[in-house]
């Protein structure tokens, strides 16, 4: 059994491999450690390192603190609410617009009709942005037995991205169709707000005998001050070293329709240490 699933794990992360070349690929890498302050309550730190493009470039890196504490509980079933906050420093890859001119052109048919022409492009410059976001959540979790955990996690997501800017370049077509710099200027960020919530199911078995209890969740995000959808879907495990050490290795899809991150395959390897 052991090994059945060792080899299923693995298998998911080559597949995510072989599926990353046609989205992005990034890795997820995290440190984390728990303190359990008193009954029903921990208090949590967390560091983290992403990568994007290719994991040719950095993503972002975070830290971030949270609180956690049970409101309900009986053998099987129990409520947590959590807050936490973190700061990020996240980096923008450059960005290429490229930009068209409408030109009217006789039609056979149709008269005059308007096609676009093409004229140059605008390329956004990479940087990186700061933000710092602050989360309230509400998890359920049900246990019907030893084996199996259901969770489902509502939480509320603020996060406020700082005030930044960056160059951007406007080439064109010259008359012998070549590109040239026509300007160059500073392209200001202004800083903003946006909310978000979000919602997880989580679903993992405990393994009889094994360090290894594999989970599967997906998570859908929808935008409260402004229109977006996210969505991630994932599948990995937790590895138990012992009672204080855990790893958890992990393979997502995310896809959204903003630019707060890009869509993609991402593997991911985390450790946390409880007190």
């Amino acid at each position: 059994m052991n090994k059945k699933i060792l080899t299923f794990a693995l298998s998911l992360f080559a597949i995510a491999g072989a599926h990353a070349q046609g989205d992005d690929f990034g890795m997820d890498f995290s440190v984390g450690a728990e303190k359990k302050i008193r009954s029903g309550m921990e208090v949590s730190v967390e560091g983290n390192a992403r990568t994007q493009d290719k994991t040719r470039k950095m993503d972002r890196w975070s830290i971030g603190a949270g609180f956690d504490m049970k409101i309900y509980d009986t053998s099987d079933f129990d409520i947590k609410a959590s807050l936490k906050w973190e700061y990020m420093w996240v980096y923008k890859l450059n960005q290429i617009e490229k930009k068209y001119d409408e030109k009217m052109i006789p039609h056979p048919e149709l008269g005059v009709i308007t096609v676009p022409e093409y004229k140059g492009y605008n390329e956004e410059l990479a940087y990186w942005r700061n933000r710092h976001r602050t989360s309230v959540g509400l998890t359920a979790t049900y246990e019907p037995n030893k084996r199996w955990k259901f969770q489902l996690k509502e939480t509320f997501q603020y996060s406020h991205y700082c005030a930044d800017s960056t160059t951007q370049n406007k080439y064109r077509l010259d008359g012998k169709g070549e590109h040239y710099l026509k300007a160059s200027e500073m392209d200001d960020k202004k800083a903003k707000d946006r909310t978000i919530l979000r919602s997880r199911i989580t679903a993992q078995y405990d393994v009889k005998r094994c360090p290894l209890d594999p989970y599967v969740s997906v998570e859908y995000g929808c935008g409260l001050n402004y229109t977006t959808n996210k969505w991630k879907f994932m599948v990995g495990t937790d590895i138990k070293i012992n009672k204080q050490n855990v790893i958890d290795a992990f393979y997502r899809y995310q896809t959204e329709d903003d630019d707060e991150d890009p869509n993609g395959h991402i593997i991911g390897v985390g450790y946390k240490y409880k007190f």
